[in-house]
């Protein structure tokens, strides 16, 4: 299977995309824009997409929506500063499956991964 992480910082989360794809045993493509991501999920829907902020143009829970359309079977965690609460009300009936920390270091992959396997 395959994971899309949509950021346009694939270098400083290197040590995150690494260990997504040997933790999960996925491929770990990267999209720069939310416009890339939507074109590749409507063409090959993948298990996962990791939605960074910031992107050129997307807000990150509006692309949530977007791929929700396009893919319902494709789950998403998005990256966010935003405290628990406030992203939980933010993000409600999206179906996030988790907030990720702004810093993404490999031991978040990790623990995405471990939830991922719940599902």
């Amino acid at each position: 299977m395959t994971i899309v992480a949509v950021t346009t910082r694939p270098r400083e989360i290197q040590e995150f995309l690494v260990e997504l794809a040997g933790a999960s045993r996925d491929e770990v493509e990267v999209e720069t824009s939310g416009a890339g991501a939507l074109e590749r999920i409507r063409a090959y829907p993948p298990r996962l997409a990791v939605i960074d902020r910031d992107l050129p143009d997307f807000e990150a829970l509006k692309l949530v929506v977007e791929i929700m359309k396009l893919s319902a079977m494709t789950l998403t965690a998005v990256v966010t500063d935003m405290e628990e609460d406030d992203f939980h009300e933010a993000s409600e009936g999206y179906g996030v499956l988790k907030a990720l920390p702004v810093d993404l270091k490999a031991e978040d992959a990790k623990v995405l991964v471990e939830v991922l396997l719940k599902v």
